[in-house]
């Protein structure tokens, strides 16, 4: 089979090569899958980078969310059927074959179609389960960068539903433009100096929360524009660099400094947690209320194509790979 491979963590234009591997057996209580659909996710590229808080041994296969479809049954395995079409989270997800756990396998309805399936259960779940942690009432404030991102485009729509102020940061007119057709009340974009002053101006005072994605120079303007008591949390390392911190905007109004990791959610929740989260996860887009836009699908020998595009700025949407 065909995968993308890297032996060393470095610049994924650099580091990652496709490879052909011995097509991998299911044991008991897997399922071997065929390919149909895999992301191209930011959290994918800093694993490569070895910049990300999961670092499988190497040489590692890349990639950690695909949709495909049941090539092989483990011993055991008796809820799946072969040419079942199912998603799941699974490292090595860039590859012909992958084998995932069965009870990770997550069957997918036929009114989703291959390019929303494929992304459903990293972005949208990230999302939702954010906007959960971040404890917000109806009139709130939240403030995130990366706005135009996947989570940065569900967050939003999600939190407006819910009667949560956003404002949304994005590095370009066209990006703003984007947001603001897919119903974003509050968009500023960030190439100015004056950013800050018009956060401040559209929400009247101190934000509750902000969300930094980027981690970049604007930190220390992001912070200051946090109320009393308010959050500052950190969702993403886009910026590639440990961002600075006001010591008096933490002190004087008495902020809380935090990160927020999917997957330690994951293993901490139960499984009523996790089901409740992946049901709502099916029901908005099952409605067609989760914005997964598609920046391009590639085969998986075309990846250096892919990556590149994965990696340039304003892209309009998510990269895929495909079987």
């Amino acid at each position: 089979m065909k995968a993308l491979q890297y032996a060393r963590t470095g610049d994924p234009a650099e580091v990652v090569g496709l490879v052909e591997l011995p097509a991998p057996d299911p044991g008991p209580g897997t399922v071997r899958l065929r390919l149909v659909r895999s992301s191209i996710h930011n959290h994918d590229l800093m694993t490569i980078r070895g910049q990300y808080g999961v670092k499988p041994p190497l040489p590692a296969v890349a990639g950690s969310e695909m949709l495909g479809t049941v090539d092989a049954l483990g011993e055991g395995v008796a809820h799946l059927a072969v040419g079942q079409r199912v998603a799941t989270i699974a490292m090595g997800a860039w590859a012909d074959l992958v084998v995932a756990p069965a009870n990770a396998c997550v069957p997918m309805p036929d009114a989703l179609s291959d390019d929303v399936a494929c992304q459903l259960l990293a972005m949208p779940m990230s999302a939702l389960v954010l906007l959960d942690d971040l404890r917000v009432e109806p009139g709130a404030w939240i403030v995130q960068n990366a706005a135009g991102g996947a989570v940065g485009k569900i967050l939003m729509k999600l939190a407006q539903a819910r009667g949560v102020n956003v404002v949304n940061l994005v590095r370009s007119r066209a990006s703003a433009d984007e947001l603001t057709a897919l119903g974003a009340k509050h968009v500023v974009v960030t190439e100015g100096e004056d950013w800050p002053q018009q956060v401040g101006e559209i929400a009247g005072g101190g934000v509750d929360r902000v969300v930094d994605s980027v981690c970049d120079r604007t930190a220390v303007a992001l912070q200051r524009l946090v109320g009393k008591r308010g959050e500052y949390v950190i969702f993403g390392a886009l910026g590639g660099e440990a961002p600075r911190f006001d010591p008096g905007a933490f002190i004087f109004n008495e902020l809380v400094l935090r990160g927020f990791w999917m997957t330690a959610w994951m293993a901490r929740a139960d499984d009523a947690a996790r089901m409740s989260a992946l049901e709502r996860v099916f029901e908005l887009a099952l409605a067609g209320g989760l914005p997964l836009p598609v920046g391009g699908v590639y085969p998986l020998t075309g990846f250096a194509a892919a990556l590149a595009e994965a990696q340039r700025p304003g892209r309009a949407g998510k990269v895929l790979f495909r079987g």
